[in-house]
């Protein structure tokens, strides 16, 4: 009978019902995972120097000055981890902005974009990363990041864009293009 029967207008029994517990905490779960957001900035390497200089060039003078301002513009950002390809000019690019962040450069091959995407995903979700990548490689980062939603060219000549990608657990990526 009446024994039985639960008072849900008695709140100090609701309030500490296991049940009402656990659905508590599995809705704080929920909300923390789906309001993790990522967001990968992209960036081309800086400015080369000459082709013959090497197959593997470094940096030019104007290049070097260029890694500088991106240290300072993305120094103080809270950024987790700083990806570069295995070229000179990607690590001579990220290596600035990563000793001003304490970090070291993570070295991923320059073609390997879903490897370097499951990492990303898979140890700074929720977190800021950088990654300093190519004219062919930004753009298909940003286009994997976005599903298709975005697209971007970075012609030849092209070393002054960053392309701030926001991903989320739920709804479209998004993607500010700045210019430093």
């Amino acid at each position: 009978g009446d024994g039985l029967r639960w008072n849900v207008l008695d709140r100090t029994q609701t309030a500490t019902h296991p049940l009402w517990i656990l659905l508590l905490a599995a809705v704080r779960v929920s909300l923390y995972l789906f309001s993790t957001t990522t967001t990968v900035v992209l960036v081309r390497h800086a400015e080369k120097a000459p082709p013959e200089s090497g197959p593997d060039p470094v940096l030019s003078a104007e290049g070097q000055e260029r890694a500088l301002r991106l240290a300072r513009l993305l120094g103080e950002a809270d950024v987790a981890a700083v990806y570069a390809s295995d070229t000179r000019r990607a690590q001579l690019t990220a290596s600035p902005l990563a000793a001003r962040l304490g970090v070291t450069v993570t070295t991923r091959a320059g073609n390997d974009v879903e490897g370097l995407l499951d990492d990303i995903g898979e140890h700074h979700q929720g977190e800021r990363v950088v990654v300093i990548g190519h004219s062919n490689t930004v753009p298909a980062l940003v286009e994997q990041l976005t599903r298709g939603r975005a697209e971007v060219t970075i012609s030849d000549d092209e070393f002054d864009a960053v392309y701030v990608v926001t991903v989320t657990r739920f709804g479209p990526a998004s993607v500010l293009r700045l210019r430093y």
